[in-house]
């Protein structure tokens, strides 16, 4: 079940690939230095205040879809969040543009931050149709109306930018006219889902006290993945803001494409599984699904510290010089970052103490600021980097050893050193091939991912790490037995 729903998130995954690197690549080619450290704040912020206004209603929905399914009153559910919805973006988006007018900032960052704010309000309708969506293992509809979303967005943003004088500004522009366009297909066909339905005050409270703490700690790691961003700009300018977010985006956007991608796939599963078939079930598939994380993560975090300086041919010449020096701390950063967010959270989420997530958040966001501020004046973006590790590896441990008490989330230690094993003999045999400095960064990166690809599949497969050796047995089977099965039947 869970290798047939990470195929049909496919076309997602391929899409976010798409506009993440092509975003990189692009983008800070398109524009400076400063220019790319301002888009990278603009970014930072709107995701942060959509977490605080907004989150709470798409996991109420992601939530309790299923539950609404078995109660049979999906219409009042549906109904419920979208009336909420409105209640929220309307004043929210008023008190966002007045604290702009207030803010004493230049002109330029308020126009910039006004067009991103706004697109996140627009966006809460479309992501609560994609939440709903998922929810409901509609499948299909998601990846379709997700993959022209963000695609839609990249592609308007970027001749903006090459046409117009919008600058960094011409991305949050696109995300509108993309959005308003997904929403004249997607608010159509959630209103069906609507009708017969009414809108419950009670119903609503409860989904607040759920989604809340949720919105909270969402923000809470976000401070940890991305504060540190504010107190370089403090500490340091625009140009490395600039820097440390392309290195960012190359290195742990690679991650996250994949955390999100299995997440999506196995959350809607585990909560079902919870709701309709009870807890050892939901254990049964959080067990595969942590092993799954690591078995894929890891090797990618390891793959990209190796190829960390020839992969600066990605990024443009503006940001490349500081941004690969950083990377290869990020990338495994994004490892702990990726557990926390798509791991550690599901315990909190399943178990319905999702305020208590809020408060293992903490510590960790408390440790990260203290040490950016220590660091940053004496190592620079190195200092940042060292800081967002330790406190991510602070912040996975607590929220672990907190969640287990209120759902217990397996902790996949016999998979982890059986991963650590196979990427630390990955790593040494990549470094040992010769590559000579003469031939292109493309092929180095080529030659050096020819070799590790294979070493790490090979280890994993005689270790069994992760229980990869059963599937592709079952993979080599499932073909032979039926020449026409598609890959879909063969995961299943």
């Amino acid at each position: 079940m869970m290798g047939r729903s990470m195929l049909a998130y496919i076309p997602v995954n391929l899409a976010s690939l798409i506009v993440s690197f092509g975003g990189i690549v692009i983008l800070t080619r398109l524009l400076g230095s400063a220019e790319y450290g301002r888009y990278a704040l603009a970014v930072i912020t709107m995701l942060a205040v959509h977490m605080g206004l907004f989150t709470w209603l798409e996991a109420a929905m992601a939530r309790y879809q299923a539950r609404a399914e078995r109660e049979g009153n999906v219409n009042t559910h549906t109904k419920t969040i979208y009336q909420y919805a409105l209640r929220t973006m309307i004043p929210g988006w008023a008190a966002i543009m007045g604290v702009l007018y207030i803010l004493p900032i230049e002109t330029q960052m308020k126009m910039l931050l006004a067009v991103a704010l706004t697109s996140t309000c627009m966006q809460l309708f479309l992501n609560l149709g994609m939440e709903a969506h998922k929810a409901a293992h509609r499948i299909t509809r998601y990846s379709a109306s997700y993959a022209t979303h963000h695609l839609m967005s990249f592609t308007i943003g970027i001749i903006l930018i090459l046409t117009t004088s919008l600058r960094e500004m011409g991305p949050f522009v696109g995300i509108c006219i993309a959005t308003i366009i997904v929403l004249m297909i997607d608010l159509p066909f959630m209103y069906k889902r609507m009708k017969g339905g009414s809108v419950e005050v009670d119903r609503a409270k409860r989904y607040f006290s759920y989604g809340m703490p949720i919105s909270i700690s969402l923000i809470l790691t976000y401070a940890l993945a991305s504060g540190d961003v504010y107190l370089i700009k403090y500490f340091m300018n625009d140009s490395a803001v600039g820097e440390y977010s392309a290195s960012y985006n190359l290195a742990n956007r690679s991650l996250d494409i994949l955390f999100t991608w299995i997440g999506m796939a196995v959350t809607p599963i585990a909560v079902t599984a919870l709701e309709k078939e009870g807890l050892e079930k939901s254990k049964a598939i959080l067990t595969d699904y942590g092993s799954a994380l690591l078995w894929i993560a890891m090797p990618v975090a390891t793959g990209l510290a190796l190829i960390a300086e020839p992969a600066g041919f990605i990024l443009g010449e503006d940001v490349r010089s500081g941004a690969v020096k950083i990377m290869p701390v990020i990338a495994f950063a994004g490892v702990m970052n990726g557990m926390i967010s798509y791991y550690a959270q599901r315990a909190f989420m399943l178990s319905g103490k999702t305020d208590m997530f809020v408060w293992s958040m903490v510590p960790p966001v408390i440790l990260n600021i203290g040490l950016n501020i220590w660091l940053i004046p004496q190592y620079g973006l190195m200092g940042a980097v060292w800081s967002t590790f330790i406190a991510y590896t602070v912040g996975l441990i607590v929220a672990l050893i907190i969640g287990r008490r209120y759902f217990p989330i397996p902790i996949p230690v016999k998979a982890f050193l059986q991963i650590s094993f196979a990427c630390l003999i990955m790593a040494g045999v990549v470094t040992a091939v010769p590559v000579s400095d003469d031939i292109p960064d493309f092929v180095k990166i080529l030659i050096k991912a020819g070799v590790g690809v294979p070493v790490y599949g090979l280890l994993c497969f005689t270790t069994n790490t992760a229980g990869c050796r059963e599937i592709i047995k079952n993979l080599t089977r499932r073909f032979r037995k039926t020449p026409k099965a598609t890959l879909e039947e063969a995961m299943s």
